[in-house]
């Protein structure tokens, strides 16, 4: 027997060390072997709904054939299956299950586990199940991000974007803000009030109408005491949060008391329930006090969750008019531009308790122009009705593209608050923003609601002469302090400085024949007119007439308010001022004489179409243009040559008593439509005193449309030149600038011809015709002269053609010397020169010659030649001579020219 180890020991002790080493394994990973896998009789339940899929922070329900109620299990994490994926190979041990449901049931709470395939252990459960009976927890990312880093407490930059993403489909989400905002500011930053439907109310009403029209409602955070609390199981739980009542796109939900968590108390969050994912949707911080915020966003039922920061900044918010003082006819109406920065709206105090008159004005940019434009019209403001019919927000304030609202006229549009600085609180007089203005009214001695007065009994006329100041609040806050008003945040200011109406002078004006409403631009008009009493018949007539203080009413009356400022108005607006009684507005323009009792000729404004007459009117200067196109005759009579007509503007009054507001129909005196102590019979226009009467006119004449012609001799025949450029001139009294022109034809024997040169019409009467050549007519000729206007004849005359007109004086064409004693006119034709003498035109005593060099120097036109020959333009009978120089001098001058030129370029 040897010591040598024998291959059979040595075999047995590697088996020994490998079995060992299976050992040490085999204590934290389930051994399979060669052992087959087992079906398990397993359901699962993820918070209340059946799946084998959980999100971590879910809790896992297991039940079965195969479990045990009330025992405790192991949990595994799969960490490895066969080749095919369907049975599980390895797994590693998780945790000891003890926690279970009503039944016994054992419950998996999933929050500290890390993504994957789980299974319990023991009792009568295998120890590989089938992958088909694990099951799966999936860890849900979060992210939440706001639009901008900073906001505004007020105005458009407190909006912004709020953007959350995960990787889960449909989830509820908790919001807070670590107690720094309640769940009353968190709603008003999540819920759009404005536009957000009221789950309580009919189809249609907003939060902020229930709040508006709720007279116990005056906040958002009333309506969530009294409205959402009607049901507490309308508010969220932990166990009923998808059930919970939403507002808003986001589907905002409040918690009910005592439903505090571990994140925030129940007043202090709320629930965004079952969103998918948010894409920059706004969101909205104004009225969230100044400061930094870090806002936390937490999955309900799973352990994601994600914060963002924002700044909430005091708004910077601007005002700026773009006049600081307007200036404006007490009557009429004016137009405000308003530029805003950083706010898209802002709310205006028109007039003060000085000026006794206020209205609250809402304005908002409405096109994102940065600016809001609105028109005041003067004359309506303060009348509650017209006619009989109440008078509409628009007759008052207007604006085309943006948003302007009246408290006066539409005081639901208008959330404006009311503060007594005595009290230090708000009027609060019934609960409704307008009892609030009223009370506002009353403290500041304008109205007296013990009385039973309302805003409409601030004014007994219209607004009068006076400074109103335009004070613009950034929040809607206006203060009564000791009987004088203020706002809370004044960030705009300007003044409104009514005037007194004026007449000032009626002039009249003519132009080309055309339709009067061929224009709508002044300055376009007044371009082709000319200032003349006497008006041709056909021209277009232009009446201006500088008066002030009735636009307001003419806007009230047209068909097309406010375009009609800038664009025009019918005939018929201008009739019905003229036809209000009390108004005391009178317009005539009519002929000055009238035959026994017939009523006398007048310009037909309720009749005119616009085209016949049109109204263009400045109501920053205080002008109208009344235009008339006289071939229409928009007259109550045919015109005729010689009618002279008067134009009369009168702003008529009382002689004892002023202008007030007509009775309402109540037996007050509200009613726009007014009179002399409110008697819409007795005339008194509604801004001067009594007994003050003004007027203003003017006359004009209407012609039939003539013209003469110049150059006619003795014979009464207009004598026309036989030459190449020919001009046809005279006098006219039809408008500068009218299309006319001449038809100028053969007389008796004279050969046949035609010509239709264009004519200017001048500003001072007189007209050219374009030239003509008549160079091949013979003098002694004949010619028929026909004046036309638009293919019209006007005026005609027998023309006869000669070589020269008569009072021709000889400029024209060089070939005359300008006689005064009249003989030969003509530039060397007879040879002789036409000197003051009629003789030759030379300077010195013994008859010798002028120039240096003896010739002539030939200004009057007499010879000027070297050789003393005639100098003529025409060259019939002048020399070839350089004026100042002989021909040789210049011949010499020409060859050094070239010399130079010559030796430079060398």
């Amino acid at each position: 027997m040897t010591n040598d180890t024998t291959y059979r020991q040595k075999g047995r002790a590697a088996i020994l060390a490998a079995l060992m080493v299976l050992s040490v394994v085999a204590m934290s990973t389930a051994f399979v072997g060669g052992a087959a896998a087992a079906n398990a009789d397993v359901n699962y339940n993820v918070d209340g709904t059946q799946s084998d899929r959980a999100w971590q922070g879910q809790d896992v329900t297991v039940s079965g054939g195969d479990i045990t109620q009330n025992k405790e299990y192991d949990l595994y994490r799969v960490t490895s299956t066969n080749e095919d994926g369907t049975v599980v190979s390895t797994a590693e041990f998780e945790t000891v299950v003890t926690g279970t449901d009503a039944a016994g049931n054992p419950v998996v709470e999933t929050d500290d586990l890390e993504s994957g395939d789980y299974f319990l252990r023991g009792a009568d459960l295998p120890r590989n199940p089938d992958m088909a009976d694990t099951f799966e927890v999936r860890v849900q990312d979060l992210s939440a991000e706001f639009g901008d880093d900073q906001v505004t407490d007020a105005g458009p930059n407190a909006e912004t974007d709020l953007t959350l993403e995960s990787t889960r489909g449909t989830y509820t989400t908790n919001v807070s803000a670590d107690g720094d905002l309640s769940d009353a500011e968190l709603f008003d930053i999540l819920v759009d009030q404005e536009t957000a439907q009221d789950p309580y109310a009919a189809q249609g009403v907003t939060i902020s109408d229930t709040i508006e029209n709720n007279n116990n409602l005056n906040s958002l955070s009333d309506y969530i005491d009294t409205v959402v609390e009607q049901g507490n199981n309308d508010r969220a739980s932990a166990d009923n949060i998808d059930n919970a009542q939403t507002f808003g796109s986001l589907n905002v939900a409040l918690y009910a008391e005592d439903e505090d968590d571990d994140t925030a108390a129940h007043d202090e969050k709320v629930a965004l329930v079952q969103n998918t994912d948010l894409d920059e949707e706004t969101i909205d911080f104004a009225g969230i006090d100044e400061g930094d915020y870090t806002v936390d966003f937490n999955v309900s039922d799973t352990e994601a969750s994600a914060t963002a920061d924002i700044t909430v900044s005091e708004s910077d918010a601007e005002a700026s008019f773009d006049q600081s003082v307007y200036s404006q006819s007490a009557g009429d109406l004016q137009q405000f531009t308003v530029e805003l920065e950083d706010t898209d709206n802002a709310y205006v105090q028109l007039g003060d308790e000085e000026a006794g008159y206020i209205d609250i004005l809402y304005i908002e940019d409405d096109n994102d122009d940065d600016e809001v434009t609105f028109w005041l019209n003067t004359r309506a403001a303060g009348a509650e009705t017209m006619g009989g019919t109440p008078v509409q927000e628009g007759q008052v304030v207007y604006s085309d593209d943006d948003i302007v609202n009246s408290m006066n006229y539409n005081p639901g549009t208008v959330a404006a608050t009311f503060y007594d600085e005595d009290t230090d609180s708000t009027f609060g007089a019934d609960g409704t923003a307008e009892a609030d203005y009223r009370s506002y009214l009353d403290d500041l001695d304008l109205i007296n609601t013990n009385n039973g007065e309302d805003q409409f009994d601030q004014l007994v006329r219209p607004m009068q002469p006076a400074t109103y100041e335009l004070t613009v609040d950034e929040n809607g806050q206006f203060i009564s302090e000791d009987g004088e008003s203020t706002v809370n945040n004044e960030i705009g200011y300007a003044t409104l400085d009514l005037t007194a109406p004026q007449l000032g002078d009626v002039t009249t004006w003519v132009g080309p024949s055309e339709n009067a409403d061929d224009t709508s631009d002044i300055s376009e008009l007044q371009n082709n007119l000319v200032e003349r009493e006497n008006v041709a018949i056909d021209d277009q007539l232009v009446i201006n007439a500088e008066a002030s203080g009735i636009y307001g009413a003419m806007n009230l009356q047209s068909d097309d308010p406010y375009s009609a400022l800038g664009d025009g108005f019918e005939a018929s607006t201008l009739q019905d001022v003229d036809d209000l009684p009390g108004e005391g507005v009178n317009i005539a323009i009519e002929d000055s004489t009238t035959t026994g009792n017939q009523e006398p000729n007048q310009l037909d404004l309720a009749n005119a179409d616009s085209d016949e007459v049109w109204i263009l009117t400045n109501h920053v200067s205080g002008e109208m243009y009344i235009v008339v196109d006289t071939s229409d005759e928009p007259f109550t009579s045919s015109i005729d040559d010689g009618d002279q007509f008067d134009v009369e503007i009168e702003y008529e009054t009382h002689e004892d008593d002023r202008f007030k507001f007509g009775d309402n129909g109540a037996g007050e005196n509200r009613d726009l439509l007014g009179g002399a102590d409110g008697n819409g019979n007795d005339a008194a226009f509604p801004y001067y005193s009594a007994d003050s009467t003004q007027s203003t006119s003017a006359t004009f004449t209407f012609e039939d449309a003539e013209a003469t012609f110049d150059n006619v001799n003795d014979d009464g025949n207009v004598e026309i030149e036989n030459g190449e450029d020919v001009v046809i001139s005279g006098e006219t009294n039809v408008a500068p600038g009218t299309d006319a022109d001449l038809r100028v034809t053969n007389a008796d024997d004279t050969s046949s011809f035609l010509e239709n040169p264009e004519v200017t019409v001048n500003d001072d009467g007189t007209f050219e015709s374009a030239s003509v050549d008549f160079s091949d007519r013979e003098v002694g000729e004949e010619a028929n002269l026909n004046f036309r206007i638009s293919g019209s004849s006007v005026d005609d005359a027998t023309g006869v053609f000669v070589e020269e007109t008569s009072d021709d004086d000889g400029e024209d064409d060089g070939n005359e010397t300008d006689g005064e004693d009249g003989t030969d006119e003509k530039d060397g034709e007879d040879g002789t020169d036409d000197g003051e003498d009629g003789t030759d035109e030379k300077d010195g005593e013994d008859g010798t010659d002028d120039g240096e060099d003896g010739t002539d120097d030939g200004e009057d036109g007499t010879d000027d030649g070297e050789d003393g020959t005639d100098d003529g333009e025409d060259g019939d009978d002048g020399g070839d001579g350089t004026p100042g120089f002989g021909v040789g001098v210049a011949l010499v001058a020409l060859l050094g020219a070239a010399m130079l030129a010559l030796r430079r370029q060398n």
